[in-house]
């Protein structure tokens, strides 16, 4: 597992590889992840004013974080936090809780080609998936989907 995660804002000391990111759930780095797919998306609302049926403005009114994800490797403490619940032993054992599960705040954090790190630091997001696909003679991979309430972007110069 790689060492733990880099303060919002440090200095890369190395680029792990073109393109590739990394999930941290606090100060614990989880997932290298294969494939992503990250969406901020706002809803728009037209203005009107009295009188008239044309719109005289357009606004936004509400906003939808998403983060959607691939994973080539198992990852027990991501399962745990997306299922709710577990138990240790032999075998250990992840359950489904019926209720809310906790509120994560997750910083994704990915890697250009010149080794720039740009990281996105979401808030008060839960997973929406978990999906397993698995072939013959080849690495299972693991779909996960998460939204949050808001997100911040910080990167390197």
């Amino acid at each position: 597992m790689p060492t733990s995660f880099t303060s919002a804002g440090s200095n890369i000391t190395s680029r792990i590889a073109f393109n590739s990111g990394t999930l941290d759930f606090g100060s614990n780095r989880l997932v290298m992840v294969d494939n992503l797919s990250l969406s901020v998306e706002w809803s728009i609302a037209d203005i009107f004013v009295l009188s008239s049926i044309k719109p005289q403005d357009k606004a936004r009114h509400s906003q939808k974080t998403t983060l959607s994800g691939k994973i080539k490797s198992f990852a027990p403490e991501m399962e745990n936090m997306a299922m709710g619940s577990s138990t240790s032993g032999t075998p250990n054992n992840i359950s489904t809780l019926d209720g809310q599960p906790t509120l994560q705040n997750p910083v994704l954090t990915v890697y250009d080609k010149s080794g720039k790190e740009i990281q996105y630091q979401f808030s008060s997001a839960l997973f929406k998936s978990s999906k397993l696909s698995t072939k013959n003679e080849a690495y299972a991979e693991w779909d996960f989907d998460l939204e949050a309430l808001d997100i911040v972007i910080v990167y390197t110069a």
